[in-house]
């Protein structure tokens, strides 16, 4: 009994706890609720208690409705409520008063305000037209003379004016939201599911070649990520969209020192990312594929298209569009060792052509004794993209100018890895031409990989340095 009581209160505490974190979801829940109980609250007195209304529940029904996320949501949608629901009114007058109450009346109001919901300037409160012509209509037929029927359709309009109103003003005045960090949690979700991804391919491909079950594994898993796009992208939308029309100084300071193109460029780079990770993993099930149907066509340029339609065929802004296939020639003697971005031990070794250096026999294609030794060379190159993804998967304004500073080290680092795979690819003569051979497309793509990697590193360190300039 003393047991389930403890984690009782353990479970109250951690609860607690949540609530003291200003971007808790539970916080923000919490407000809202309050907000908006609020609100409801508010609109009830004026339209219960100094109206007098018929039917006053219209007004605390539109204020719940007005509190929205952000500020500036709840004034367009509340405009376009009450646009929505005067339409729905005005349909019911016209046809109402002159046909009077009766089914074809009721029929031709239902047409007309379905007709109505289409317009898109209501947006999602288009549906709102025919629930408030179908209201009215109810309203009008409970009338007993016209001036009563004139009255009541003009109160319904009168009752959600002033519970939208109530809604916006509870929403600006009492703590709007502000939303600025759903950009950072945007690209923090998508760093993740990059290392994720990377972090269980690395040690497989230490191994040696895997196994057909584990490359389809991965091909399925890099393919699921549209709505997790989708996410990031809107959480971006919604943190650029809480600054507008946002009365907090808070708000307004953030206006002028942070800027959503940094984070915009970033996530557009890991979408690209997921999209040439898809690809690496379609190359490494495509060989398997082949081995079950000679006869089948090879097709490892296979366009990298997430489930959003990203291409991710072309490289970063700023990139140069190499293919790696020139054999860069690394003569800057970095060995990447400094422990700054280097990669996690996968079982892999940068030296293809040295089986013995693995830890454990490696698995060698007959097709192609060169095969596995390259694929723990190449290991070691998307563990070192995992370190990268790593950092970002942490990404927080506050510590950004040191972050950026770790990205950069291991932006370096990851380029050391592509060289020596350009290097060993060149040295062991693979050939990057030969559609049957998964060479070329893998080293495109860590090519790829890396230039995204070094672009989103100077995007971000370049952001960190605007703060302390526009301060100057």
């Amino acid at each position: 009994m003393g047991t389930r009581v403890r984690e009782k209160w353990e479970r109250v505490a951690e609860w607690g706890g949540r609530l003291r974190h200003p971007e808790s979801g539970a916080r923000r829940s919490l407000l809202l609720i309050l907000k908006s109980a609020l609100a409801a609250t508010v609109s009830w007195f004026i339209s219960y208690e100094l109206i007098d209304a018929t039917s006053p529940a219209f007004a605390p029904f539109s204020a719940v409705l007005m509190v929205q996320v952000t500020v500036y949501q709840s004034v367009i949608q509340s405009l376009r409520y009450v646009g929505a629901v005067a339409a729905g009114v005005a349909v019911q007058t016209v046809l109402g008063l002159s046909a009077g109450p009766d089914l074809i009346s009721f029929a031709l109001v239902a047409l007309a305000a379905l007709v109505i919901s289409r317009w898109r300037v209501l947006g999602h409160q288009g549906p709102q037209v025919a629930t408030a012509a179908f209201f009215a209509f109810a309203t009008y037929t409970s009338a007993t003379s016209n001036s009563d029927q004139v009255r009541e359709l003009g109160q319904i309009v009168l009752l959600v004016l002033i519970g939208s109103a109530v809604g916006v003003a509870v929403n600006v005045l009492i703590a709007p939201p502000l939303r600025y960090r759903s950009a950072e949690y945007g690209i923090r979700a998508l760093a993740q599911e990059i290392h994720d991804l990377l972090d269980a391919m690395t040690p497989e491909l230490g191994e040696g070649a895997p196994d057909a079950d584990t490359t389809k594994g991965w091909r399925d898993r890099a393919s699921r990520t549209g709505s997790l796009i989708t996410q990031s992208r809107e959480g971006l939308r919604t943190a650029r969209e809480s600054l507008r029309l946002n009365p907090r100084p808070w708000a307004r300071r953030r206006r002028r020192h942070l800027t959503f193109q940094a984070y915009e460029q970033t996530m557009e780079a890991l979408v690209r990312m997921i999209s040439q990770v898809a690809a690496i993993t379609r190359t490494l099930d495509q060989r398997h594929r082949e081995d079950e149907d000679p006869d089948s066509d090879t097709d490892t340029s296979e366009d990298t298209e997430d489930s959003d339609g990203s291409d991710g065929s072309d490289g970063s802004d700023g990139s140069d569009g190499s293919d790696g296939s020139d054999g860069s020639d690394g003569s800057d003697g970095s060995d990447g060792s400094d422990g700054s971005g280097a990669p996690r031990e996968s079982g892999g070794s940068g030296d293809f052509g040295d089986p013995e250096a693995s830890r454990g026999p490696v698995a060698e294609d007959p097709r192609d004794p060169e095969y596995a030794p390259f694929l723990r060379g190449y290991s070691t190159f998307l563990s070192s993209v995992a370190d990268f993804t790593e950092v970002l998967a942490t990404l927080d304004e506050d510590h950004l100018r040191e972050q950026a500073d770790r990205l950069g080290e291991a932006a370096g680092h990851l380029e050391e890895c592509r060289r020596e795979i350009a290097r060993t690819t060149d040295d062991h003569g693979l050939s990057l031409t030969d559609p049957t051979e998964p060479y070329g497309v893998l080293v495109v793509e860590a090519t790829r990989l890396s230039e995204e990697c070094r672009y989103t590193a100077e995007v971000l360190s370049h952001s960190a340095d605007e703060p302390a300039a526009e301060g100057r």
